[in-house]
């Protein structure tokens, strides 16, 4: 495959396929890669007159990206419409530089340069720090009360559902794990002794430990008690089931039955703004960095990256802005008959 001359040079969309079969990709980042490998296509075949069902992929350049990037970005970012815009650049970018690397790492386009491509892409993006998730912490908390007081079930499957969801969204809340990662721990993950789980290969292959507090340990162990796990190979079982039966714990959770979930919590809780399971993970960042909890640290439990993701949260919060103008020119009262 790779540097062999002898064979045809692939097309750019059987190139993609061994892209996508090639790496390892989170689920979730792989449906966003290729609905931006979509688009890229889609855009060769529109604007350059080159399908990628036929078109080598040597026929790829610098310039097809730098194109496609200049078409999506907004001609400024000042309103939300343009933040957004501006954030699906940057994802559909972060796609297609991630493919031509592969490209270039695989000598399936001996041409190519990615430093090229990079110090082009650093010329014409402006300089853009997304601003932070617009994520209610007091919307999250009223999710955590729900569940909290949701009543008792005399029904012995609908009580274990009951149990699910209540461990579900403290865990969510409490660790900052995204969805992927959620569904994939395991019982043998969770370490009851000193309240953390251990998350492998998460994002970008890496391994990390999230902690949790004494009310989500417990509503773990209430959830995996009524849902009968005991004896031998309990630690390969799933943290979370995706159908609850007592006595069988059956296989894991979905990422689309978590949001599933979430988005009927919304509905049962009167929760107008949109929340989605990436939101206990923004909640979790912003309430750490609300109570002092070092930059660092924020960073370790959320495995970022880059610093630079974490420094995101890193600001001060509309309601601490709100107390300390208060303090200085006085308490605000709502207008009368407003």
């Amino acid at each position: 495959m790779a540097g062999d001359h002898s064979l045809p040079i692939p097309t750019i969309a059987a190139t993609i396929n061994d892209f996508f079969d090639d790496l390892r990709l989170s689920p979730r980042s792989k449906k966003t890669y290729r609905f931006a490998l979509e688009k890229f296509c889609v855009f060769l075949d529109t604007g350059f007159g080159l399908p990628a069902t036929s078109t080598p992929v040597t026929e790829l350049s610098e310039d097809h990206v730098i194109d496609f990037i200049a078409a999506l970005m907004p001609d400024d970012i000042r309103s939300p419409e343009e933040v957004s815009q501006m954030r699906t650049a940057q994802t559909n970018l972060a796609a297609i530089r991630k493919f031509y690397s592969y490209l270039a790492s695989y000598d399936l386009h001996p041409t190519l340069s990615t430093e090229k491509l990079r110090t082009r892409i650093a010329a014409m993006m402006p300089r853009f720090t997304p601003p932070p998730p617009d994520v209610r912490t007091s919307d999250l908390d009223q999710i955590v009360e729900f569940v909290r007081n949701m009543p008792r079930d005399t029904n012995a499957d609908k009580e274990l559902r009951r149990l699910k969801i209540q461990a579900m969204i403290l865990f969510l809340y409490r660790t900052g794990v995204r969805v992927s990662e959620l569904c994939a721990v395991r019982r043998r993950d969770i370490d009851l002794e000193t309240g953390a789980a251990h998350v492998y290969r998460a994002k970008g292959g890496k391994s990390r430990t999230v902690h949790f507090d004494s009310e989500t340990a417990h509503a773990l162990v209430r959830y995996w008690s009524a849902r009968g796990d005991a004896g031998r190979g309990i630690g390969a079982l799933p943290v979370f089931s995706g159908r609850d039966r007592v006595g069988t714990p059956g296989a894991a959770i979905s990422p689309r039955t978590v949001e599933h979930i979430v988005g009927e919590l919304c509905t049962l809780a009167g929760i107008e703004n949109p929340i989605t399971p990436h939101s206990f993970r923004h909640g979790l960042a912003t309430e750490m960095v609300r109570r002092r909890v070092r930059e660092s640290t924020v960073q370790t439990i959320l495995g970022h990256a880059s610093p630079i993701t974490t420094r995101i949260y890193v600001h001060k919060v509309a309601l601490e802005v709100a107390e300390e103008y208060q303090d200085a020119f006085g308490e605000y009262q709502r207008p009368a008959g407003s």
